[in-house]
């Protein structure tokens, strides 16, 4: 009977050191991956979030543009944002308008640098 008494006591000890170890880096593993996810879903966000927000400025000010019978000039747009206000970009890129286009200096194509024809290989020499 003796033999029953040692095996309960040795394993009413709790965890080993190996055993809480391996749940803590497990954890770190979930919990790296989560905050990866979640940074590249805020980006996305902030992106797409600016894109909206300059094709409705761009609708705007080409409406200002036809209702108060003007040309478009850097002027022009930047009397037109100082009454629409600067919270168009969430991350605070600059706004611009050029080629009938509104620009963002973070989020717009020509900032990033990617070219339709670009597909982030190195050319051939």
């Amino acid at each position: 009977m003796d033999n029953g008494g040692d095996y309960q006591t040795y394993y009413n000890q709790g965890f080993t050191l190996i055993e809480l170890l391996t749940v803590i880096v497990i954890l770190g593993i979930l919990m790296s991956i989560a905050v990866l996810s979640v940074l590249g879903v805020t980006e996305r966000t902030e992106t797409e979030v600016c894109e909206a927000n300059r094709l409705e400025l761009g609708r705007y000010y080409r409406v200002h543009l036809i209702v108060e019978s003007k040309v478009h000039t850097s002027t022009a747009f930047k009397e037109f944002m100082l009454g629409y206000g600067d919270e168009i970009c969430p991350v605070g890129g600059e706004i611009s308008y050029d080629d009938r286009k509104v620009e963002c200096s973070v989020h717009s194509v020509a900032a990033n640098g990617n070219d339709e024809g670009d597909d982030g290989e190195v050319p051939y020499l």
